[in-house]
């Protein structure tokens, strides 16, 4: 709904001045009005009862009272009754004469004019099941100019269609709709029926080639509106509608399939624009296709319908090879023209149309004669023939005097292409005009003439000939370069044409021109000559010289290009940092680069290296072992070349520096002499090498060798008035002083990780880390290998075996002269130490702490020990018993030298000792040769030993030699403390037989372990200070912890008193006062046992009585001398 309000002022307003008599009189018909309508045609209404009335006459009022000083009445108008009645008398007259004479004169009037000033606007005129008489026909379109009234028109029988004066048919309209002006042709089917053959054949002729023609429409009609229907309504329309204009005909597809007679045959996709509403259905359509008077094919196309607009046509047919050489030429052009959507003209003459209800005369004599021009290279979507172009294996040659036009050549260009042909055909040569191009800004471009190619049904490949650039923007191109320089790929588009020489079968050699292509594409770049993400690395690198100021290395470095294209700058330099500190330059002579790796030759100037902070660092992680990154910058000058400026000063390239590939020390070997174990002083034997090119002077050195991070030995060496001179890429044999650290739990670490390495068995080793009491990683201190495992392990192997070849790991800080710059030189290197076998010098020192641990907690434990070969100063001794605590360990002790035996601090003489085996059941019997120091000292000792119950003793010496799995180790100290029974004085003995003139027997039990052969020994007998006897024993033996029996006999003084005596029930005691001592081997008096032997008396109750009786007496406790103290402890 609309609502329009009146635009009349105020002021203007006649009901502000209308006022008669005082009173103030609105007019109802003016300042008050709003109108509205619908959507119905003559649908405006008046109203006054609107709130724009009220508020419109509240307003008049004031301004009126206000002027006038009236009073006003408020009353709405409406309500007035004066109101309604001018209303009511005003419709019944409009009323009377307004509605006849709207339905009687205005509508139809109205309805009629609305016909004739509508339009007819055919979107189409599908014509189908064509006759000679007829056909059906569905027309739709739109209809405008009828009115502004909602209608229906129907047409009132068949409407007549005239063309020139003439009606050539007529046919049924469908009733039209419309509304608001404007209406829609259905589109029916209906019948057109042909009034005038002659007439209709003529306007047929005509409109396939007229740009538009007339039709007028003659009938009658019926319009039906409010309600009403108005008839006999006159139809008299003409219509101007256009023509086909010779149908605008374009070829889009051209498929060619070679056939076994040599013959082709063709499918051909045509566009045929008709720019008419009218369409006909026209069957089978036969056409002659031909070009320059050169016939190409007699093509026939099914089911025809042409419509409105676009219509797409397939022609097929069969084309014979051309008979002369300008048809050749002909068929080749148009072949061309398709492929390079180049335009050319041919012709297509319909010969006949059969539609499928038989032929038409009417269609075949519109169509006679007549011939489409069907433009052939004039695709709005032309064929993309080339899909794909790899510009292959380029070689790009820049010069500093044509920067901006370099020379390219490339191996391998492979295009991808697909032909819309079957047909035996081969590309023999190719030429191209490419143009490179990025943002919309053609940068290069490249021609090259026709070359022989190698090609597929799919793919062709070629070689391009060297030849320039032509640059066409400078900036672009070097933009281009700096991108290619630092970035994985750059996008690009590359267009141009292409022309090929093919052969085939019908057409012979054709050359076909102008093929276009227009691809978007990427080049691959350097990426900052990174491979897979990984930045160049330099491959080797050595010193050349040196200077005072300056170090000159030489690198090689391996550039990766993972492009496919190769190229040549000449020299160029960049600068080198290190953690962002320039520390030199670099320079390579001539760049040139190929696909895939590029070993790279650079020169590397270090400015000062030994008081730059960042190249000392740089140079220690080198020396030690290291890898590092340096950072290559490009710069302003950088290249000569003008065009590869921007794209060298982008290149920051991280290059992994690798530590030194060839090492310092070549081979090293460890020499220990006999010596070793006792001074730590090993002999270093070094192959050194000198890696580099320039000369080096060692004049100081401190070096250490470790291994697993335990130090084993250093060396230090200062020889500024001797240094070591070695020639660049030499050697030298080189010995030095090593200082070895000889600790135990070293020692063991390193042989036990060292076997385990060389997969050999430690149980034997770990038992011996447990003897020796150490702490080593990883020993297993409950080892326990059987006794069979210990007497079949052979330690020289295992240590030899173990110890062949030691890794460490040498560390060196050096002053050196590097040709002639000198400066500090930290080194560090892996290598392997060999040694031989003068490491069994080693195993005293290795086996120190395991043999003073087990002398330490060992001890002798005596069975018996029988002195016998008594003589002046020395004697024998027969020892048996074991040695406990002394664990499994296989060794022979033996005292080379001999040792010494002490007592209370105070040596008693020499022992020879034989050989002591332990690892068994560590027993021993064995005689051992004494020696007596000091007689009168050996004298006491003796006595004492006699009275006592047991003695202290201690073996002592310097020299001792231990054998252990078929190893000397030695010579080490032994003090060993030890004790041993002393004969308590003999006391238990008894009278076991007495016989006269005189033999006495005595039983002696020896409670000691120490047993004595003394040989002839002579006793007094007296009673009461009157000697009585002295008796004599020429072959005495006390046995260690026995009875031995021993007779006396002698002469006996036969007082009758006396003998009267030893029969009294009280008989005397009789003392026995030894007198001297023989032994039976001694050459001489054996002052130290007549001493003992004359300091001792017994005194012994003497009853014949009971002796005769055979009861033994016991002996008295003979007075003797105390025992000597205990000796310290050992």
């Amino acid at each position: 709904m609309n609502y329009q309000e009146s635009t009349t002022s105020m002021d203007e307003d006649p009901a502000i001045s209308d006022f008669k008599d005082g009173t103030f009189t609105p007019s109802l018909t003016r300042g008050s009005v709003i109108t509205y309508t619908t959507d119905l045609e003559d649908s405006s209404v008046l109203s006054t009862e609107t709130e724009l009335d009220r508020d419109y006459m509240d307003t008049v009022k004031r301004k009126s009272a206000k002027s006038l000083s009236i009073p006003i009445n408020n009353s709405p108008f409406y309500r007035r009754r004066r109101f309604w009645a001018v209303c009511g008398a005003f419709s019944v007259i409009l009323s009377a004469i307004f509605i006849p004479l709207l339905f009687l004169v205005i509508i139809p009037n109205v309805a009629q004019s609305s016909v004739n000033d509508s339009q007819i606007n055919f979107d189409a005129i599908n014509i189908t099941n064509p006759t000679n008489d007829s056909f059906i026909v569905s027309m739709s379109g739109t209809t405008s100019g009828t009115g502004p009234f909602s209608a229906t028109i129907t047409f009132n029988g068949p409407v007549d269609i005239s063309y020139n004066g003439a009606i050539i048919g007529s046919v049924e309209l469908d009733p039209i709709e419309v509304s608001g002006g404007k209406g829609t042709l259905a589109g029916e089917k209906r019948l057109f029926v042909i009034r005038d053959k002659a007439a209709f054949n003529d306007f047929t002729s005509k409109v396939l080639s007229a740009k538009e023609f007339e039709w007028t429409l003659q009938g009658k009609a019926s319009v039906k509106t409010f309600g009403m229907n108005l008839n006999n309504l006159k139809v008299n329309k003409k219509l101007t509608i256009p023509g086909s204009n010779n149908f605008n005909t374009s070829v889009l597809d051209l498929k060619m399939t070679e056939n076994q007679d040599k013959t082709i045959s063709l499918e051909i996709l045509t566009n045929v624009y008709n720019p008419s509403p009218i369409g006909i259905e026209i069957g089978d359509m036969t056409a002659q296709l031909s070009y320059n008077q050169t016939l190409i094919a007699t093509t026939i196309a099914k089911n025809v319908f042409i419509g409105a607009k676009a219509n797409n046509i397939t022609l097929t047919g069969v084309t014979k090879a051309p008979a002369t050489e300008q048809d050749r030429l002909n068929m080749i052009a148009v072949t061309n023209s398709f492929l390079t959507n180049t335009p050319l003209i041919t012709s297509a003459n319909i010969l006949s149309i059969v539609p499928k209800n038989g032929p038409v005369d009417w269609l075949n004599s519109a169509v006679k004669g007549f011939s489409l021009s069907a433009t052939v290279g004039n695709n709005p979507n032309p064929l993309k023939l080339i899909s794909n172009l790899d510009l292959g294996e380029e070689t790009l040659k820049f010069t500093t005097d044509e920067p901006y036009s370099p020379t390219i050549s490339s191996k391998n260009v492979v295009a991808d292409y697909a032909l819309p042909f079957n047909i035996n055909f081969k590309i023999l040569e190719v030429g191209q005009k490419i143009t490179i191009a990025r943002d919309n800004k053609d940068i290069i471009t490249l021609e090259s003439p026709e070359v022989p190619v190698i090609s597929t049904p799919n793919q062709l490949s070629l070689n391009i000939s060297e030849t320039k650039l032509q640059v066409l923007d400078a900036g672009k191109f070097s933009d281009l370069l700096a991108d290619l320089a630092t970035n994985k790929e750059s996008e690009v588009v590359v267009y141009g044409k292409t022309t090929i020489l093919t052969n085939t079968d019908i057409l012979g050699q054709a050359l076909i021109q102008g093929i276009p292509f227009n691809l978007t594409t990427t080049f691959q770049g350097f990426d900052q000559f990174n491979s897979d993400g990984n930045p160049p690395v330099v491959q080797d690198l050595t010193i050349l010289s040196g200077s005072s100021n300056q170090l000159f290395m030489g690198i090689i470095v391996v550039l990766t290009n993972p492009s496919k294209y190769s190229t040549s700058v000449g020299q160029v330099s960049f600068d080198m940092f290190y953690k962002d500190k320039k520390i030199g330059t670099t320079v390579i002579p001539d760049l040139s680069v190929v696909p895939g790796p590029n070993p790279v030759t650079v020169m590397a100037i270090l400015d000062d290296p030994g008081k730059n902070p960042d190249t000392v660092e740089l140079f220690k992680l080198f020396l030690t072992g290291q890898s590092a990154t340096v950072n290559i910058k490009g710069n302003e000058h950088s290249t000569n070349i003008t065009s590869l400026i921007p794209a060298f000063k982008s290149i920051n390239i991280p290059s992994s520096m690798p530590p030194l590939k060839t090492p310092f020390i070549k081979s090293s070997r460890i020499v220990f002499d006999n010596q070793t174990a006792t001074t730590n002083v090993s002999t270093g034997i070094v192959e050194m090498t000198n890696p580099f090119v320039a000369p080096i002077s060692i004049y100081a050195m401190n070096s250490s060798f470790s291994f697993n991070g335990i130090e084993l030995g250093s060396l230090e060496q200062n020889i500024y008035n001797n240094p070591i001179f070695i020639p660049g890429n030499t050697d030298q044999t080189l010995q030095f002083p090593v200082k070895m650290v000889l600790d135990p739990v070293v020692s063991f670490t390193v042989l036990r990780t060292l076997a385990l390495q060389n997969n050999l068995d430690v149980t034997v080793l770990d038992s011996l880390i447990a003897l020796s009491n150490v702490s080593v990683p990883g020993a297993d201190p409950n080892a326990n290998p059987t006794p069979e495992v210990i007497q079949s392990f052979d330690m020289a192997k295992f240590v030899t075996t173990a110890m062949a070849k030691i890794p460490v790991t040498v560390t060196m800080d050096s002053q050196v002269a590097i040709g002639d710059y000198f400066m500090s030189m930290s080194y560090k290197q892996d290598i392997i130490a060999t040694t031989d076998q003068s490491i069994l010098n080693m195993i005293p020192a290795l086996a120190a702490p395991l043999i003073n641990h087990m002398i330490g907690q060992s001890e002798m434990s005596f069975d018996s020990i029988f002195v016998q070969n008594i003589d002046v100063n020395s004697f024998d001794t027969v020892a048996s018993g074991q040695i406990l605590n002394a664990g499994s360990l296989p060794a022979t002790i033996s005292f080379p030298g001999g040792a010494y035996l002490y007592s209370e601090n105070t040596l008693l003489g020499q022992v020879l000792v034989p050989p002591i085996t332990t690892g068994g059941d560590n027993r021993f019997n064995n005689v051992s040769k004494f020696i007596i120091a000091d007689i009168p000292t050996f004298s006491s000792f003796s006595a004492k030993s006699y009275s006592a119950q047991s003695v202290s003793m201690e073996l002592a010496s310097d020299n001792v030699m231990i054998t252990s799995f078929g190893l000397p180790i030695g010579p080490i100290s032994i003090r060993k403390a030890f004790q041993i029974d002393g004969f308590n004085g003999l006391k238990q003995f008894t009278l076991n037989k007495l016989t006269f003139p005189l033999s006495v027997t005595i039983d002696v039990n020896n409670p000691a372990r120490v047993g004595v052969e003394l040989g002839k020994v002579v006793y007094a007998l007296s009673v009461n200070n009157e000697q009585i006897a002295t008796v004599t024993s020429n072959s005495v033996t006390i046995n260690p912890k026995a009875v031995s029996s021993v007779t006396f006999q002698g002469d006996l003084n036969l007082d009758p008193k006396l003998v009267q005596s030893f029969f009294a029930p009280d008989p005397p005691a009789v003392v026995a006062q030894g007198i001297s001592v023989t032994p039976p081997k001694a050459t001489g008096e054996v002052v130290w046992l007549e001493e003992t032997l004359k300091s001792f008396t017994l005194t012994v109750p003497f009853s014949a009585k009971s002796l005769l009786n055979g009861k033994g007496v016991p002996p008295v406790d003979p007075s003797a001398p105390a025992a000597p103290p205990a000796p310290p402890a050992a």
